[in-house]
């Protein structure tokens, strides 16, 4: 009896060994911080991802909200839902107004893929009489910061097929982040070329979620790892126990469930093995993995004999649009949405505009609506158009008695909008036809329909934009993102340690990720790439970078240097700048990002990535992936401070100033004069004396001769 208790011990500590166990703050989730209820009924939702190789064996829910003090705790109440089915109801109750509560979720509400967590609200503040139906002291508000996601799961059994299990390992849907281990056979200009393709297209397939890379010769146990070497290399990585059992192909592509040191295997986890004698047979397999994004093959074994990829287009990517072209909602992904009710959420539209767009403030988008609205909405009802949170216009919805709204147009100027990221909002505002406040209550009748048969147009702009920006490479990895496939881009590695091979493909990663796009033609390069004509990502320890690049570098790396540091900034956006000379260095605990203009090519970008050690190097690399310090990169020079927790960046617009230009056409005299701010000042100004000058004269003769005609 003994003997079986200790075996069921051991059996239950293995078993809680092997589920993995997270809790997380709800913003995890979401963009927001908070969410807020308002009015007789309100309703607000968020979005909980759940990967198809997870087996979840327990969930739970610890909800901290705050709720007026004013509503009727009998009668008011919050319904917690999980895909649609009520898990839990809350009193609203006036006595405790700022509540904890822990929620079960039943694992059997829950499924591989988006569910949705609803909060739906009922809060009264009188009984038995009529209620103003938003009246201010009726809402109730959830942390999203404070509340926690308790979630307990194991991973399922991998299958042996590529197409399944590919898509099972690259899932955006696991969460926090991913981590994947890239084993190459040597380490060669070739051998990282090809891991900085295969670190591209699964950062593509992770999609927004973040992934970590790491790079060895060996497998790393506790994540999937990719190989990447010849068949015999593959054989004594893949089957180290058994290296002459199952001979593996000469090239193709083979997925193994993951060797365990100690022999056997760990079939939650993969390695899939690239395999092949040459680069170029090896380049032709890893562009192919990276771009399966169907379950096929449902092979364990593949071979790829070629690969071309078509409608590769400057500036294109994720979300981008095409200036002087026309979209309508349902290909911006917008498909017809229905407003139900007097507290209707919003709804956005969302794309991408290029990082390098002159956005001239003297144009217009067009926006042309389409909208079915039905009976009993009071004359002013309407819908608000916010343009990137600021409000723009309201379209009055005046019928009562319903209609439609065909090509509604709206010339929306251009100043409203920025590079990269951009939303249009439409917020709801309705009114109801009644006689009492009472008769707002029915109101599930009264709909508006936003049609997927509305457009937006852009006007064509030209591609020019003033360097150095290191926000716009935070932005989407601009310049080296101009042609989204990294074309005419170059990553140089003076050094070839591990910590500078990690950053470059966690930097590959991001980039792609942002911009939507696995960078395919990307060169990579070991030795100083002196008349380079391209973009040029440069990262390494401080001392490896090369004279040249270091000395156009606006904070210097080696011996006596140059180094500016601002004093003062006025109003104009114009700062005053110290420039010193002066020796030092980093030091411990230090990382800096630099972009500035090439020596080698008018317009080209060199972006340096660098620190004092190996180690500061991998920890900025780290620190580049998180959002809080791209939000804060800025100007030329951006100093990271890598003490933990959390990460402090000076930022400062250091280095001479330049332009790039791309696609559109803009005139020679436009571009100059947008360069050189100050020589438009003093044309302006000559052209209003010499103006004045000439009114002068004229009216000075006129009265001469006024003068002479009355002698």
């Amino acid at each position: 009896m003994k003997k079986l208790f200790l075996f069921l011990l051991v059996m239950l500590f293995a078993a809680a060994a092997q589920a993995e166990m997270l809790s997380l703050p709800l913003n995890e989730f979401t963009d927001q911080t908070k969410l807020e209820m308002r009015c007789m009924h309100g309703t607000q939702h968020i979005t909980l991802p759940l990967a198809e190789r997870w087996d979840v064996r327990k969930a739970s829910l610890m909800l901290r909200y705050t709720s007026s003090n004013n509503l009727l705790g009998d009668i008011s109440q919050m319904v917690v839902k999980i895909n649609g089915e009520p898990i839990e109801q809350i009193k609203l109750t006036p006595q405790v107004p700022n509540a904890a509560i822990d929620i079960a979720i039943p694992v059997q509400h829950l499924k591989a893929g988006q569910n949705i967590i609803e909060f739906d609200v009922t809060q009264h503040y009188l009984r038995g009489q009529c209620e103003i139906f938003c009246a201010p002291d009726m809402w109730t508000n959830i942390s999203l910061k404070t509340s926690t996601l308790h979630l307990e799961y194991e991973l399922k059994p991998l299958p042996l097929k590529l197409g399944e299990a590919t898509s099972l390992l690259f899932d955006p849907k696991q969460f926090p982040e991913a981590a994947v281990n890239i084993i190459t056979e040597n380490v060669t200009q070739d051998s990282i070329t090809l891991a900085t393709i295969v670190a591209s297209g699964i950062a593509r397939r992770f999609d927004y979620r973040k992934v970590k890379f790491f790079y060895a010769n060996k497998i790393m146990p506790g994540m999937d790892n990719v190989l990447i070497g010849s068949a015999s290399f593959a054989q004594h990585i893949a089957m180290p126990h058994e290296p002459a059992a199952v001979p593996v192909e000469a090239k193709g592509l083979k997925i193994f469930h993951l060797p365990a040191a100690a022999g056997g295997v760990d079939d939650k986890h993969a390695l899939l093995a690239i395999i092949g004698d040459k680069s170029a047979e090896l380049k032709v397999v890893a562009e192919t993995l990276t771009s399966m994004t169907v379950p096929y093959p449902g092979t364990e074994v593949m071979r790829a004999h070629g690969f071309s990829m078509t409608g590769i287009v400057m500036y294109g990517g994720g979300q981008a649009i095409t200036a002087d072209k026309q979209y309508d909602f349902k290909t911006l992904n917008q498909p017809n949405h229905a407003f139900r009710g007097i507290n209707s959420n919003p709804v956005s539209l969302t794309f991408r505009l290029p990082p390098d767009f002159l956005i001239k403030q003297n144009q217009q988008a067009k926006l042309s609506l389409n909208i079915a609205y039905g009976s009993g909405l009071r004359a002013d009802s309407s819908i608000s158009v916010i343009v990137n949170d600021e409000p723009f216009q309201s379209i009055k919805l005046d019928d009562v008695d319903g209609g439609t709204i065909e090509d509604r147009l709206l010339a929306i100027p251009t100043s409203l909008f920025k590079v990269g990221a951009n939303k249009i909002t439409f917020q709801p505002l309705f009114n109801i036809e009644g006689k009492q406040m009472c008769d707002a209550l029915q109101d599930e009748g009264q709909f508006v329909t936003l049609l997927d048969s509305s457009t937006l147009y852009f006007p064509p702009m030209p591609h020019f934009v003033e360097l150095p920006k290191i926000e716009l490479f935070a932005l989407n990895g601009f310049p080296f993102s101009r042609w989204p496939d990294g074309f005419e881009a170059m990553i140089y590695l003076p050094k070839q340690d591990n910590a500078s091979i990690v950053t470059a493909l966690n930097l590959i990663g991001m980039i792609t990720q942002k911009n939507g796009f696995p960078l395919f033609s990307v060169l990579m390069r070991f030795e100083e790439p002196e008349q380079w004509d391209g973009e040029l990502l440069v990262i390494g320890p401080a001392a490896s970078i090369p004279p040249l690049i270091a000395a156009a570098a606006p904070i210097g790396l080696h011996g006596v240097a140059n180094v500016s540091y601002p004093v003062a900034r006025g109003w104009d956006g114009e700062g005053a700048m110290a420039s010193t000379q002066q020796q030092g260095g980093l030091g411990a605990g230090m990382g800096v990002l630099m972009q500035f203009e090439s020596p080698h090519k008018n317009g080209r970008s060199i972006v340096v990535l660098t620190a004092e050690s190996e180690t500061d190097l991998r920890h900025l690399g780290e620190a580049i992936l998180e959002p809080s310090v791209q939000a804060m990169l800025q100007g030329g020079v951006a100093l990271v401070d890598l003490t933990k927790p959390g990460y402090k960046v000076s930022s400062m617009a250091s280095g001479k100033k330049y332009s790039t230009e791309g696609g559109g056409k803009i005139p020679y005299i436009h571009a100059y004069l947008y360069k050189h701010p100050y020589t438009l000042h003093a044309l302006v100004a000559i052209i209003l004396a010499a103006l004045g000058l000439l009114i002068s004269v004229i009216l000075r003769r006129l009265w001469t001769k006024r003068v002479m005609n009355k002698e």
